[in-house]
């Protein structure tokens, strides 16, 4: 079957991708924990929340293509309160 196929890979894509989205229930931390981030010279910047992953969000997420468990390390040191994270691929 060409569906089962399909999502079969798309599902295994989805498996085999890491982490990158810190998702948020406020702006202000996603702020500030772009902020600290910048401060250990990791890259990450502020987008949209995915629709799907929107419902207890605020509707802004912090990406950070690079140094993910370092940069979730930072911020959980950091005392800054965030709800999940997630796989993305088209950011």
């Amino acid at each position: 079957d060409i569906c089962k196929t399909m999502c079969g890979i798309k599902q295994e894509k989805v498996k085999n991708m890491e982490n990158n989205l810190i998702i948020f229930d406020s702006i202000t931390p996603v702020m500030k924990s772009r902020d600290l981030l910048k401060n250990h010279r990791i890259s990450s910047r502020i987008v949209r929340t995915p629709a799907k992953l929107r419902k207890k969000s605020c509707g802004y997420s912090l990406y950070v293509k690079n140094d993910f468990s370092d940069a979730l390390k930072i911020i959980k040191d950091n005392n800054v309160r965030y709800i999940g994270t997630s796989a993305v691929d088209y950011i």
